[in-house]
């Protein structure tokens, strides 16, 4: 569904994306997480085909979406600021959907409005940032992608709200087989939605796959070490995080292995417990560490 290869973007000599690989299976959902300014935006800029990479390939649906308008009527686009025509009534935002986009189905649109309560006959602008942001899910989905890009799409919606934007989202996966890229930096949601992540920092792709996959790249350990750590333990390979609470120590460790664990008892480890890792833990070692 989503191919890319050897992606380069920058802007004058400045580098924003640098070597972007990967791909997302047709009938997925993936996150894109990263910090702010570490290329998400670019990144999804040029999946939508507004930016044009500079260097590398990107295929949408079988094709160019830069270069072939009929892919972008396959995809839709929720960005994390909907500014639509202010002076416009949202009903007047309906019509020109359903002339843009051959697959808008109204009847879908007044079903998905029944549950969001969107009053067509308000200006865009009478409406509030979560109305907005409701108001672009709903006619992105009646469209009915092939492919979902959602850009921060909870931002402004209350609890009631995000949850029906999630269902929303997964009965198009699984009744029509739409595959959705998606970023948040509401980590805790994002991994009990998503089936595959790639995570990028400073243009640059640092960790990605499943949900399971990514945990079991990185342990979390709890060890009893009545001596202390070792003497430039931080300078282990893989050591990603340490502290302490006494003698009981916690370490995050990308790529702990049967020789490691080795190494721990050889250093003193009476007591070794692997313990259980989350999504965002593994985002907040990966860019921050022992800082």
């Amino acid at each position: 569904m989503i191919y890319v290869n050897g992606l380069y973007k920058g802007y004058g000599k400045e580098p924003v994306l640098k070597n972007i690989t990967f791909h997302v299976e047709k009938g997925t959902i993936h996150g894109l997480i990263g910090r702010n300014g570490s290329g998400k935006t670019t990144l999804i800029k040029c999946l939508t085909g507004i930016y044009r990479p500079d260097r590398g390939s990107i295929q949408i649906c079988g094709g160019d979406i830069y270069d072939q308008p009929r892919i972008k009527e396959k995809v839709g686009y929720v960005a994390d600021r909907n500014e639509y025509f202010s002076n416009y009534h949202v009903d007047e935002i309906i019509d020109l959907y359903a002339e843009l986009y051959p697959t808008f189905q109204r009847d879908d649109f007044n079903d998905f409005n029944e549950v969001m309560g969107i009053d067509e006959r308000k200006f865009i602008k009478q409406l509030s940032k979560g109305q907005k942001m409701r108001l672009a899910m709903i006619l992105n989905l009646s469209m009915h992608p092939e492919l979902m890009i959602l850009d921060e799409p909870t931002e402004g919606l209350d609890v009631i709200a995000k949850r029906q934007v999630m269902d929303f989202i997964i009965k198009e996966v699984e009744e029509r087989n739409m595959t959705v890229l998606i970023t948040s930096h509401h980590l805790n949601e994002l991994e009990n939605f998503c089936d595959s992540m790639t995570m990028i920092r400073d243009g640059q792709i640092i960790g990605g796959g499943s949900i399971d996959e990514m945990k079991e790249a990185i342990t979390k350990l709890q060890i009893v070490m009545e001596k202390g750590l070792p003497k430039g333990f931080d300078q282990w390979e893989g050591i990603l995080h340490y502290s302490n609470l006494g003698s009981i120590y916690t370490i995050v460790w990308k790529g702990f292995d049967e020789a490691c664990e080795k190494a721990l008892r050889a250093a003193g480890a009476s007591l070794i417990e692997e313990i259980p890792i989350s999504l965002e833990e593994i985002f907040l070692y990966e860019n921050w560490g022992n800082e």
